[in-house]
């Protein structure tokens, strides 16, 4: 089942600055789209996929997609009755993506016409 309203965060939604880790996928409009979001550095993967503000704190990162960010943010509930991460600061890359070279994989692309023609 899809958590759409995020309910794993609900317990950290008590207006403390938390330490969040995540893995950035792509931009989209004026957000950032997230994945395995984790809390104070424990293991366990609290939101598969998140979509987040993209704040000054995230632009100054550069970021790609694979690149694991860590960052201070606070848990809210909104108005439709999500849980959201807001405020987000002091965010640093703590690995960048991987590239061809590293993961020994060759990617051609994904241009699929290519036999048509």
């Amino acid at each position: 089942m899809i958590d759409i309203y995020n309910e794993k965060l609900e317990p950290y939604a008590d207006g403390e600055r938390r330490i969040f880790t995540a893995t950035f996928l792509r931009p989209d409009d004026r957000q950032g789209i997230f994945q395995d979001l984790t809390v104070n550095n424990e293991e366990n993967v609290v939101v598969k996929q998140i979509a987040l503000r993209m704040t000054k704190a995230f632009k100054q990162l550069n970021l790609e997609k694979g690149d694991v960010i860590q960052f201070e943010a606070i848990v809210k509930k909104n108005k439709r009755g999500e849980f959201t991460v807001e405020r987000p600061t002091h965010a640093e890359k703590i690995s960048s993506a991987e590239t061809e070279e590293d993961t020994g994989v060759h990617t051609v692309g994904d241009d699929w016409d290519w036999f048509e023609k």
